[in-house]
């Protein structure tokens, strides 16, 4: 047992268990075993001396990996602001909810079941399907016609007279905010090396929480005027997605990419030259330059703007690629990851839910500019709790290993949702108790922030697990992710609003503080027992190495 992780008799080699490096070359040197590693490509400037994982093509210029920096960045840059619009989408309208609903001729609860829980389920069914797309026709018509449809869907919205042509409205956005969720991982991995990504990764992160944050903020400003109404919310925004759509038509290319594989031979080849290390350079000289002269030339940029390229052929047929991330739901790690990670974005959705209900009726009679003003706190400390939390998640992981004598288990970089436990159960209790006494707004909107501070902790803790633990399987354990996140999301929000009505603040969120404290809870088995469950998934569950690497890229 190390550091309280019970071994695993099962497999010598426990996929996610490894020796821990600081060596940047570490994974290299795990995913080329067997292979000169003189022979394979290094990054440039002041990285030079790192291996780059995957290898770029040696034979096609057209490699996603192998474009300049500015245009990876600015592919990566559009990116951020879609997903912002994703987060954006869902609570697009909250902070005025009650009086959009009237509009209506609905009840704040029926309202909040279109505005939240519909929108939320046809999020989760169409990823599944969305992913089998990317695969087969490429990313870039998936992320096009998409932007399109949330263009689209978002002035209808804005000419809605009922509630059912706003639901069919919602329905839509919810299919046309799916890949900027689950398919921008994956576009990561397609244009950075390993080494390049934990920076993406983060500020992808903080794109989708902090979108959901800021958006009553702004929003709130625009409902509040008399003249312009939650219509020109959606107007407004309709103008962001067409920003969007024309940024990823001229400066998104497709790149679903399939480069040729890394073997030994290069290894052969090299140590079967005699001769004097001046010669052996030569050698390796005129190989290089042959292999830039059978290069294949980089495409037009005309021809880059093709929106589809054909299908891809892939190991795998289109019902195992739709059946892999529900597979993948039920797997032990991902269930429990979807738990922790999925509630604590779900409870994001029940604040923005609830902050309009509450802060709109008395004692407090807030307008919908104010409402939107109360997410400023937990704006700030979830993008403070985003900056620590890598950090945090890299310290338990190197102090354990250090102390479990040089052996790094993923289990270690669950340590931080003590922090979610606490932070979180403090805040939805606190929350619930001031709004139920009536005590002044800076009360609730603090223990907001409390809150907001534990789920960031707790989710990049979940995250960072899952992945560590499913490295080749990725995609689909995050792709299954994203339906938990919705699964508990259309769950919680079903009748929510009438609950919170019913029975007041107090106890619905005590109930709701019980619940993140329970799962929290179910962290310390798999603490335990977690290297036995990847062990058992291993051993009982074939997800094909080469199936992923078509997915991603690599």
């Amino acid at each position: 047992m190390g550091c309280g992780v019970l071994e695993d008799t099962k497999l010598a080699h426990v996929p996610g268990t490894a020796l821990f490096s600081e060596d940047p070359n570490a994974t290299a040197y795990a995913a080329y075993e067997g292979i000169d590693i003189s022979t394979l490509q290094h990054a440039t400037g002041k990285h030079k001396d790192i291996i780059l994982v995957p290898q770029p093509s040696r034979v096609d210029l057209n490699d996603p990996l192998l474009w300049p920096a500015w245009k990876k960045h600015m592919f990566f840059l559009i990116l951020v602001y879609g997903t912002v619009l994703a987060g954006a989408v869902g609570p697009l309208v909250a902070a005025d909810q009650t009086r959009i609903a009237a509009e209506f001729n609905a009840s704040p609860g029926a309202f909040a079941k279109v505005l939240s829980s519909y929108f939320v389920l046809v999020l989760g069914v169409s990823t599944i399907f969305l992913q089998v797309g990317s695969v087969k026709l490429g990313k870039r018509p998936i992320y096009l016609v998409t932007s399109l449809l949330l263009c689209a869907s978002t002035v209808w919205a804005s000419y809605t007279k009922s509630l059912g042509s706003f639901t069919g409205a919602r329905v839509l956005m919810g299919i046309a905010a799916a890949p900027l969720e689950f398919l921008v991982g994956a576009s990561i991995n397609d244009i950075y090396h390993v080494h390049e990504r934990s920076g993406p990764i983060a500020i992808w992160n903080v794109a989708l929480i902090n979108g959901i944050n800021i958006t009553p903020i702004i929003t709130g400003q625009i409902l509040n005027k008399p003249n312009l109404g939650f219509r020109w919310a959606f107007r407004y925004f309709a103008i962001a997605s067409a920003v969007l759509c024309i940024a990823q038509f001229l400066f998104m290319p497709e790149t679903t990419f399939f480069r040729e594989a890394v073997t030994g031979n290069a290894k052969a080849e090299t140590s079967s030259t005699e001769g004097s290390d001046a010669e052996k350079a030569q050698v390796e000289t005129r190989d290089i330059e042959h292999s830039q002269q059978s290069m294949k030339p980089l495409r037009s940029y005309g021809s880059s703007l093709k929106v589809w390229n054909g299908l891809y052929k892939t190991p795998s047929s289109p019902f195992t690629l739709l059946m892999r991330p529900l597979l993948m739901f039920f797997t032990p790690i991902v269930f429990w990851g979807g738990l922790v990670y999925g509630l604590g974005i779900t409870l994001l959705v029940l604040f923005a839910v609830s902050v309009s209900i509450i802060f709109s009726q008395p004692p407090y009679s807030f307008s919908a500019a104010s409402v939107g003003l109360t997410y400023i706190g937990p704006l700030i400390s979830a993008f403070i709790a985003t900056l620590l939390a890598g950090p945090l998640t890299a310290f338990c992981a190197r102090t354990l290993s250090k102390r479990n004598k040089g052996i790094f288990e993923p289990e270690f970089k669950l340590l931080p949702v003590v922090l979610y436990a606490i932070f979180g159960t403090m805040g939805f209790v606190g929350f619930g108790m001031a709004l139920q006494r009536g005590l002044p707004w800076i009360g609730p909107v603090m223990f907001t922030s409390i809150a907001n501070f534990g789920i960031v902790m707790g989710s990049t803790a979940a995250i960072s697990y899952v992945i560590d633990s499913h490295r080749h399987t990725t995609d689909a354990a995050l792709g299954s992710l994203i339906v938990h996140k919705n699964v508990w999301s259309f769950g919680l929000t079903w009748n929510f609003v009438d609950q919170l009505l019913q029975f007041g603040p107090q106890k619905v969120f005590s109930v709701v503080a019980g619940v993140l404290a329970f799962t929290c809870l179910t962290t310390i088995p798999m603490y335990i027992y977690g290297k036995k469950v990847r062990s058992f998934v291993h051993r009982h569950i074939n997800f094909s190495e080469e199936d992923e690497n078509t997915i991603v890229g690599h």
